[in-house]
């Protein structure tokens, strides 16, 4: 294993500085964070991350490129002395247009780059692949194909069974984790319900772990169905909804079924142009003859300080985002977590709330400033808190 990781690492930074001499615009981004963190003590963190980015263009109109970024990490964990380290390549990807007459326009892009589903919370990372983008008279379509295998187990994404979770388990600067194959199928109709947009898609992901290792424990293989609406209900007033269904097939030491339910709603006003407030409401399955919990092919927090998943979960959120200046913008926000079925570790379904405010200040063309806050109060636990300060450079 570190053998194949360091081949990979070598490879793809062999491929990020013959690009970066090629490059005709280029870059440098400092982002240092620094805060205090209370679980149950207050303890001092810091994250840190050097990205240097690249653009090439392979015609005047910009619609052929080459764009790669490559990150340098380090962080010191709140109740941790050591700094921990690794390196990525964020994004290498080629983007080509296929396509673009009176028909419409399709483009490809190949490599590594950002990918997400029509929720934005069952995929949600990098991947390495393929993706396919039309626009048509009829609506908008994508197909998408890609491989987990080779991206960085350090940035703790793909967390689906057990063995993923031994994979980020190292100190290795470069370390291969989750061997999936994903894809993904979307079709977008633009206005088609009373001025409101339908999106239908397919998303599945194969775990091909047991074929490329020996030592594979646990496998799981699964799909999702989307059907999502969004619209206008006034000029100001913007909704979305969506339903999702999860099936699928753990194999472990035994054989379980992967069904849930996931089902997003969505309100956005703009009562003045600076100003935007949201209400939403996430709900997911719990466990019990049929149903299991959502299993995401990208882990995500369902909070801040909430770290737990959104399997078992009823989330209601609700935020305002104001633009006072061109230099600033400010947020609130509050969320209240129950789960949707009574588990056995909890008496009843409340869990925590947690209530998040932040602020952006652009200080100069090339430096950005953002504070933030977080307070959580867990249902059996003492109140807990996170207060920090982030630093963006861009050279």
């Amino acid at each position: 294993m570190m053998r194949t990781s360091n081949t990979v690492l070598a490879t793809l930074l062999m491929i990020f500085t013959a690009a970066l001499l090629s490059a005709t615009d280029f870059g440098l981004e400092l982002k240092n964070t620094g805060g205090i963190e209370k679980i149950e003590d207050a303890e001092f963190y810091t994250d840190h991350k050097a990205t240097l980015w690249a653009t090439i263009p392979f015609n005047n109109a910009n619609s052929n490129s080459l764009a790669i970024e490559g990150s340098f990490y380090a962080s010191k964990p709140a109740g941790v002395d050591e700094f921990d380290y690794y390196v990525d390549v964020d994004l290498f990807r080629l983007s080509l247009t296929a396509q673009q007459n009176e028909k419409g326009k399709i483009i490809v892009d190949a490599g590594r780059f950002p990918v997400a589903d029509a929720t934005g919370i069952l995929l949600s990372q990098g991947l390495d692949g393929v993706e396919v983008r039309g626009i048509r008279s009829f609506g908008n379509f994508s197909f998408l194909a890609g491989y987990t295998g080779l991206l960085n187990a350090r940035q703790e994404k793909n967390l689906m069974t057990t063995d993923d979770v031994m994979d980020i388990l190292t100190d290795d600067i470069y370390a291969l984790g989750a061997k999936r194959a994903v894809a993904k199928v979307t079709f977008q109709f633009p206005e088609l319900l009373g001025g409101a947009d339908l999106i239908v898609e397919a998303l599945g992901q194969y775990d091909l772990r047991e074929q490329l290792d020996s030592d594979a424990y646990e496998t799981v293989h699964t799909g999702y169905g989307t059907i999502a609406v969004n619209g206008p209900i006034t000029t100001s007033v913007f909704y979305s909804l969506s339903g999702t269904f999860q099936t699928g097939v753990l194999d472990s030491d035994d054989t379980y079924s992967e069904h849930a339910i996931l089902g997003v709603a969505r309100v956005d006003a703009f009562p003045v142009p600076d100003a935007n407030i949201y209400a939403e409401f996430v709900y997911t399955t719990g466990e019990d003859d049929f149903f299991s919990h959502l299993l995401p092919i990208t882990f995500q927090s369902a909070g801040t300080l909430y770290g737990a998943g959104y399997g078992n979960l009823m989330r209601a959120k609700t935020g305002v985002l104001y633009i006072p200046m061109n230099v600033l913008n400010i947020d609130f926000g509050a969320s209240l977590f129950m789960y949707s079925k009574e588990t056995d570790e909890a008496d009843g379904l409340y869990s925590a709330t947690e209530v998040n405010a932040g602020a952006t200040f652009k200080a100069t063309s090339d430096l950005r400033l953002r504070f933030d806050g977080t307070l959580l109060f867990p249902k059996d636990d003492d109140m807990q808190y996170q207060a920090e300060i982030t630093v963006v450079f861009n050279l």
